[in-house]
């Protein structure tokens, strides 16, 4: 029973995570709550602020691997999720 459970977490992970991305991507934005740390990332090397929340499908990859290491995701798993967050990411979030 414990790994169907395990299952449903990951299934629910997988869903979760694109909305995640999106959700703190816009809390950067201007006229949000964290405005001031998006306004810093502008002011930082590109190649750095990307991955930190500068570009939206950048951001998501971390998110995803942050969130595998904290619930304990097999790589392979980890890959299959990061594979399916991030199509659902694009096509919900980019024309």
């Amino acid at each position: 029973m414990e790994k169907i459970v395990s299952l449903a977490n990951v299934e629910l992970f997988i869903l979760f995570l694109p909305f995640l991305s999106f959700m703190l991507y816009d809390f950067i934005q201007k006229g949000m709550i964290f405005e001031k740390y998006g306004d810093w990332l502008e002011t930082i090397n590109p190649f750095v602020a990307k991955p930190l929340g500068l570009c939206l499908k950048c951001f998501h990859v971390w998110v995803v691997i942050i969130f595998s290491l904290i619930i304990g995701v097999p790589f392979i798993k980890f890959i299959i999720s990061l594979g399916i967050s991030y199509v659902i990411l694009v096509k919900l979030f980019y024309d």
